[in-house]
């Protein structure tokens, strides 16, 4: 495979370290199995060896992670890392395995608040709920609302939100 994949401390680490190059003489994973899955979030799970970079230098939902395909230089996979588990193989060997999930998961860190929402388009509706989730979380996990060509047959909506997370208000008040 033809990956480059970086970690980043934080935020503030703009250079990151490479925890995995496809040339021979670069540091690798000992496994990574990347899920991309189109309408939704993306997970990467990999394990690493005490030779490795990352090794003691991963802290669960600040440690950000880039794969990156070097044949076209396309962006894979932007997300953090979470939790590890560490394993211990057959012959002893000590690994951690980490699961990573995309960008896209930032919509389970905040919740929309409790309202009636009517005479506004899809994109108005769309608006509101992202302008709730950016209000509550750092400036990285911000979205800002593109294109939106969906459309109702009035182009006035009329949904009312709870108190549930925003990833679940897209799903059920648009998507669904």
């Amino acid at each position: 495979l033809m990956y480059l994949i970086k970690i980043y401390d934080g935020v503030e680490d703009t250079e990151g370290t490479i925890i995995h190059t496809p040339y021979a003489n670069g540091d690798k994973l000992t496994s990574g199995n990347i899920k991309l899955v189109g309408d939704g979030v993306d997970s990467f799970d990999f394990s690493i060896n005490p030779s490795n970079p990352a090794w003691n230098s991963i802290r669960p939902l600040v440690t950000l992670l880039t794969i990156t395909d070097v044949r076209s230089g396309k962006l894979l996979f932007d997300g953090r890392v979470l939790k590890p588990v560490q394993t211990m193989t057959a012959n002893g060997q000590f690994n951690i395995k980490y699961t990573a999930e995309s960008k896209l998961a930032y919509l389970h860190d905040s919740t929309q608040r409790h309202g009636e929402y009517n005479n506004m388009t899809v994109r108005d509706f769309l608006v509101e709920i992202i302008a709730q989730h950016n209000r509550q979380v750092e400036p990285h996990k911000r979205f800002e609302v593109g294109n939106v060509t969906v459309t109702t047959t009035t182009d006035n909506i009329y949904r009312f939100l709870g108190y549930e997370k925003t990833w679940d208000a897209i799903q059920d008040k648009l998507i669904s």
